[in-house]
């Protein structure tokens, strides 16, 4: 960023290929960090379609959390695909309910 203290010594010592997110932050508005609180989100796109569990290889169920607004589940499929599902849907609600217990 002009007028940064670390202006040209950074990005000198790092190849522009490898852009370091955190390097950028302090010269982005504050006002598009706020209107897009979801940076870190794993998920863009979630689906509400059932997935049969016998193609799941594994679940992973992320939970609010400073980096992500709104919880998350990913389904890994045996396939090695990795689908995010609405955790809204019933049959995802029931799922979740029933996983301590499988």
């Amino acid at each position: 960023c002009a007028g940064s203290p670390a202006a040209g010594t950074a990005a000198a010592a790092v190849p522009p290929d490898l852009g370091v997110m955190h390097d950028m932050m302090p010269c982005t508005p504050p006002a598009i960090l706020e209107a897009n609180g979801n940076l870190s989100c794993r998920c863009l796109k979630s689906t509400r379609a059932f997935i049969p569990p016998e193609r799941y290889s594994s679940i992973e169920v992320w939970p609010v959390g400073s980096s992500c607004r709104r919880p998350e589940v990913v389904i890994k499929l045996k396939s090695l695909k990795r689908v995010c599902v609405d955790p809204d849907t019933p049959w995802m609600k029931k799922l979740l309910q029933d996983l301590p217990h499988l």
